[in-house]
């Protein structure tokens, strides 16, 4: 980029000021430097130039400290938000798989549930004819029982 030669005022004197800024911006800082020492000449009854000048500089040097301050605040602010955005990602992470896990656990149990189901579900059907086949054999017992005592009964009837 060309250099940007621009004439400014800064506290009623007139400088050429040479830059790799822009026309707009360079006149914006001789502005702001021209202000801080309008104003700071307002608590100062020497109203020498050199000397706002230098009070104007260390103004603005500290306005520039403290923006760095600033700055470097907000840099460790976001390299903490980066790290806990991290962590949070990790722990969501770590979360899905969890709840994978965790469906695929259900899933089993599930499909667990449907084959102890059909295995009981057996096993009543063979209760139920064991009962019933029990209850065969019992009757067969009875009506054996009764032939029996027939018999027995018609054997002292004969003797």
């Amino acid at each position: 980029m060309e250099d940007s030669k621009v004439k400014v005022r800064i506290y009623g004197q007139e400088y050429t000021i040479s830059g790799e800024r822009d026309e707009e911006t360079i006149v914006e800082i001789a502005d702001y430097v021209d202000g801080k020492m309008r104003e700071i000449s307002r608590f100062f009854s020497s109203n020498i130039p050199g000397s706002l000048a230098v009070l104007a500089a260390i103004n603005i040097a500290d306005e520039l400290f403290e923006a760095r301050e600033e700055t470097e605040k907000v840099k460790e602010e976001k390299a903490q938000l980066e790290k806990d955005a991290e962590n949070y990602l990790k722990m969501w992470d770590e979360a899905k798989k969890s709840f994978a896990q965790y469906k695929e656990g259900a899933n089993r149990a599930g499909e667990e549930k449907k084959t102890l189901e059909e295995k009981c579900r057996q096993l009543e059907e063979r209760c139920s004819e064991f009962e019933s086949s029990y209850f065969d054999v019992q009757m067969e017992n009875i009506r054996l029982k009764d032939q029996l005592d027939k018999l027995k009964g018609n054997k002292e009837n004969n003797e």
